[in-house]
């Protein structure tokens, strides 16, 4: 997923789809670290948080 960038591979990112289908990069770690935002611009190239790992990924629809 090269236009996501690092959220692809980073342990804090959640893949969240919206009730009209747009696809969005949740960062799990703004809920813990006001430095991160909820919703980062893509790619993220560059992240001071970024933990290698599985990205949690599932699909979550709370945005409808």
């Amino acid at each position: 997923m090269t236009r996501v960038g690092l959220c692809a591979a980073c342990r804090w990112s959640r893949r969240v789809v919206s009730g009209k289908g747009s696809v969005f990069w949740m960062c799990e770690r703004s809920k813990v670290d006001p430095r991160f935002r909820k919703y980062p611009s893509l790619p993220v190239l560059a992240c001071a948080g970024f933990e290698e790992g599985a990205a949690a990924g599932g699909e979550i629809d709370d945005l409808r």
